[in-house]
């Protein structure tokens, strides 16, 4: 009986062994996919090469790239029209007006062997590109980032108690190559944070407005009038140099004149009432 029992807890702890190390196995047998690369991939230095699989060549202003068709088509039904128009004849997708560099962003998020993160350097071409394209995964995503981020900015106004240091790719100062510093200064916006940090809103303005560019027409609302929120607080000269700069289209400039003229107007009877 004795024998019979620590026979049966040897079987089970030999059965419970194999059981582990079957599970180790099979853990490393997972898909790279699932997990994150020790190593980042050059996103340039892969698809500049021609690969098993790769059956698409893309073409932007003379520099070339290998893509899968199925990737792309499944994506985007954008990109997936455009491959269907291909001839036999043809050798290439030309895509002249699309920067390599921006492209190969947008790339980076139909390949699963990249690991990307949306961040304050890719946001606004990711935006462009999604919609352009109609990558719905990747135009959701960046919705949400755009809320989160939208809801960090707290006031917009002259002054501030804790500044930000320049040189951040996304909020950096700016200063007019024609305009004396020591103006530029005073006539700056400022952009308050939740976290009481203060930041020159030039660079911030000047990417907001692109989003408004893409959100106004998707009849996004709540992503369009977040934006107009903080634009409305903006200097009239900023913000018309900005609109200009991009340019900006009248239909839209009347939707954020309009807001910003019924937000001071507001904000002078709240005045004189106290």
């Amino acid at each position: 009986m004795h024998l019979t029992t620590g026979t049966n807890s040897l079987n089970k702890k030999q059965a419970n062994a194999n059981l582990k190390r079957s599970r180790s196995i099979n853990m490393h047998n997972i898909p790279s996919k699932y997990f994150k690369p020790t190593m980042k991939i050059n996103a340039h230095e892969y698809f500049s090469q021609e690969r098993p699989f790769a059956n698409v060549k893309i073409n932007f202003q003379q520099q070339i790239i290998w893509c899968d068709k199925a990737l792309l088509a499944a994506a985007s039904p954008i990109l997936c029209e455009q491959l269907l128009k291909l001839s036999p004849k043809d050798e290439y997708l030309t895509l002249n007006d699309i920067q390599l560099d921006e492209f190969l962003l947008l790339l980076e998020f139909i390949y699963p062997l990249f690991n990307p993160e949306i961040n304050e350097e890719n946001i606004s071409t990711l935006i462009q590109l999604s919609h352009r394209f109609q990558f719905v995964v990747l135009k959701q995503a960046c919705q949400l980032y755009a809320m989160k981020y939208l809801n960090t900015i707290r006031h917009v106004f002259n002054k501030c108690q804790k500044s930000e240091a320049e040189g951040d790719s996304f909020v950096n100062n700016h200063i007019d190559e024609n305009t004396n510093e020591n103006d530029s200064l005073k006539k700056r916006d400022l952009i308050e944070f939740n976290d009481g940090t203060c930041i020159d809103a030039y660079n911030i303005v000047l990417n907001l407005c692109r989003w408004l560019n893409v959100y106004f027409y998707e009849d996004n609302f709540n992503i369009s009038q977040s934006i107009v929120y903080i634009l409305r607080q903006i200097s009239i000269e900023n913000l018309n140099r900005i609109m200009n700069m991009i340019a900006i289209n009248d239909e839209i400039k009347v939707y954020a004149f309009k807001e910003r003229a019924e937000y001071l107007e507001n904000l002078h009877q709240v005045k004189h009432v106290a």
